[in-house]
């Protein structure tokens, strides 16, 4: 794991109630902490950082589910951004993530200045969440993690009550957004013709998170050719999920990434067909500590439409 990843710290003082401003849940905590290691966070580590008691910093909580499981009922004073269009906008030409002034208009109308922590949280399929830590950090958000399960496991400290939800929704309240170049995540954004030059020459890990399916070329998807790339080694993304849904433990991940061919020190790049399992491929292949780790974001969807980029099938 990276010693340098910044960190959340658990906190135990109680606090009866949590100040809603805007689009910011501010949680009061004694000193700013960073996010966890790998970008991910326990629900009892949030549920600690909720109850923290002290006078600064404030925590910004983004539900990324649909608009009806929201209203029926999400995290107190929890902001929804609308997944669709952030994945939309992020793969489109016009919008895409090349556009740097555009996304960071977006993230600030989210209410995200940041220098504030962030916690995503999603339906609990890891990979929407994953995606906007992804977009957040390559952008230069300090501190954003993704709650490890999504809203499902929040249920066991609901019913204990240490984790308040309510069904009153809290608006965005824009902000200006002001990245800090020190704090670009570790997660770089790489290219198509990157890739390519990767691949070519034999200098990258290439992380294939699709289904097997995708990998052979049986399921095309929407793209017009099916397979993978050169050298790509298929790594399912529920792979990395445990039975409950959560992100497996860094030990656990570290054991499916030698098994599956990967060796620590060497760039690794993963892509999906459209993001959002390649940025949690990427979560999880920092979490265990290899790469470094570059996300090719736009994925074999990207791949795919360039007829002069290879394909292989098995």
């Amino acid at each position: 794991m990276n010693p340098n990843r910044p960190r959340f710290i658990a906190h135990g003082a109680p606090v009866t109630r949590m100040l809603i401003t805007g689009c910011m849940l501010s949680v009061f905590c004694g000193v700013a902490q960073a996010a966890p290691a790998g970008g991910v966070i326990e629900v009892e580590e949030l549920a600690d950082r909720l109850k923290a008691g002290a006078d600064r910093g404030a925590l910004i909580v983004l539900d990324m589910r649909t608009a009806e499981a929201y209203d029926a009922g999400h995290i107190n004073g929890a902001v929804r951004l609308d997944a669709a269009e952030w994945k939309d906008e992020s793969l489109s030409d016009d919008t895409g993530l090349s556009h740097t002034e555009r996304w960071h208009a977006r993230i600030g109308s989210a209410g995200v200045a940041g220098d504030q922590p962030v916690v995503i949280y999603d339906d609990g399929r890891m990979t929407e969440a994953a995606r906007v830590w992804f977009i957040f950090q390559h952008f230069g958000v300090a501190d954003v993690a993704v709650l490890n399960g999504g809203f499902p496991a929040l249920k066991p400290l609901v019913d204990a009550g240490s984790i308040s939800l309510s069904t009153i929704p809290t608006p965005p309240k824009p902000v200006v957004f002001r990245p800090s170049a020190a704090a670009r995540g570790t997660i770089e954004l790489v290219e198509r013709e990157r890739v390519r030059r990767f691949v070519e020459e034999h200098k990258a890990q290439v992380l294939d998170a699709r289904t097997p399916a995708e990998y052979s070329g049986d399921d095309l998807r929407k793209n017009t050719r099916g397979g993978h790339l050169p050298s790509a080694i298929n790594l399912p993304h529920k792979d990395l999920l445990d039975e409950s849904g959560r992100l497996k433990t860094p030990g656990a991940l570290v054991q499916i990434f030698e098994s599956a061919g990967f060796q620590r020190g060497q760039p690794v790049i993963t892509h999906c067909d459209g993001g959002g399992r390649a940025s949690l491929a990427a979560l999880a292949a920092e979490r265990a500590g290899f790469g470094p780790v570059m996300n090719y974001y736009l994925s074999f969807g990207d791949w795919a439409a360039d007829a002069t980029c290879p394909v292989e099938k098995p």
